[in-house]
Order: structure tokens, then C-alpha cells, then sequence
């Protein structure tokens, strides 16, 4: 009988919906900036955009200029003129359902076979690549209802009088039940446009 209400127990936990938004983001590296060494606080920005199926929506541009100018950040238009250089490139930013439904895709052969991503000759190379990563290592609990919509971005950070380069990827998730995509956006673009901003 106490096995029975164990059972009962942990089928309503993995049931319950999330009704409230959960959010959370990481990097899977660490970045850091010696900043008593900044003689002057200007930055040359570059957003990309590889990911498709929706993906391309992300906008984080505008977010990012916003949020290091609050900083004092003066954004320049070349690397040559910068303390620093950011890079950033959208992987994937979509809900998990459009991840697993791109790897199993990818698992029936649908995008052209591993000698065809090996070689670089496949267009979708970065969906392949964002979405793998997106199924990668899940950042909050989530329920059988819900919605969970995640961001995956490579960011690379020169520092450009010493020309050291470092890489870390961000990951952004928010979770809600009934979340759809137009809502998820802004959430994700939020997210990690924070994560992104902190390193500086």
C-alpha cells in the first residue's frame, strides 16, 4: 500500500503543469574581463543569426546595444577601434518539440547522411548543430504539459590589445504552460541578452 501512494505521488509531480513562467540561463564557460586594465570602454558588436525553423526571430542586436550602453559601453563599427570585439551567432531558439523533431530528421537521414555534414555541403548544418545542442542538458524541471522553449548561442569575446579570444555558449529556457513562440521571443531574447551583458 506505501509503494502504492509512492507511485500515486510521483505520477502527479511529473503531471503537474508549470502555470507560472520559469526562466532561467548559463554559460557553460566563464568569461572574465580585467577591467583595471580598460583604458577605454568601447566594443565592436556582431550579431548572426544561423538558426531556422522559427529561430530566426531571435532579434538580440538591439537588446545587446541597449544593455551595454547602460553600461558605458560605447558600441564602434570596427574591431580596430575596439578594447573588445563580441561575436555572437544564434544557434537555435525554438521550442524542444521543434529540437526533436529536427533530430529525428537528421536521424532518418532527411538532411543528406554524415558524409554530407562532415563535408559542410549541407545548408542546415547550423539547425543540426543548434538543435542538438538545444536537447543538450535541461536547466529547469519541466512537466508532461508544458511548453519549453530554449535559446542556444555561441558567443566568442576578443580582447583586441592582446588579441586573446575566449568562447562560451549560452543557454536560455522559459517554461509555461500553453507558452507559444511570439510570447517565448522577447522571454529568451531577455534572458540571454542579460547572460551576454554580465560578462562585460
Amino acid at each position: 500500500m506505501k509503494k502504492f501512494y509512492i507511485l500515486i505521488s510521483l505520477l502527479l509531480f511529473v503531471g503537474c503543469a508549470t502555470m507560472e513562467l520559469q526562466t532561467n540561463s548559463k554559460l557553460t564557460r566563464t568569461i572574465l574581463i580585467d577591467h583595471s586594465t580598460l583604458t577605454n570602454k568601447t566594443i565592436y558588436l556582431q550579431v548572426t543569426n544561423t538558426a531556422n525553423s522559427g529561430g530566426e526571430k531571435m532579434n538580440l542586436n538591439e537588446n545587446i546595444i541597449n544593455s551595454l550602453k547602460a553600461k558605458g559601453y560605447e558600441i564602434v563599427d570596427s574591431s580596430q577601434k575596439a578594447s573588445y570585439s563580441l561575436f555572437v551567432n544564434v544557434l537555435f531558439a525554438n521550442n524542444l518539440k521543434e529540437a526533436r523533431a529536427v533530430q529525428t530528421a537528421v536521424a532518418s537521414g532527411v538532411f543528406g547522411g554524415v558524409s554530407a555534414l562532415a563535408s559542410g555541403s549541407n545548408g542546415s548544418n547550423s539547425l543540426i548543430v543548434g538543435a542538438t545542442a538545444a536537447l543538450a542538458g535541461g536547466l529547469i524541471g519541466k512537466a508532461l504539459e508544458d511548453e519549453t522553449f530554449r535559446a542556444v548561442i555561441d558567443i566568442t569575446v576578443t580582447n583586441n590589445s592582446n588579441y586573446i579570444t575566449d568562447n562560451t555558449r549560452v543557454y536560455c529556457e522559459a517554461v509555461k504552460t500553453n507558452l507559444n513562440l511570439n510570447e517565448a521571443m522577447p522571454i529568451l531574447e531577455k534572458e540571454a541578452t542579460k547572460s551576454i551583458v554580465n560578462i562585460f
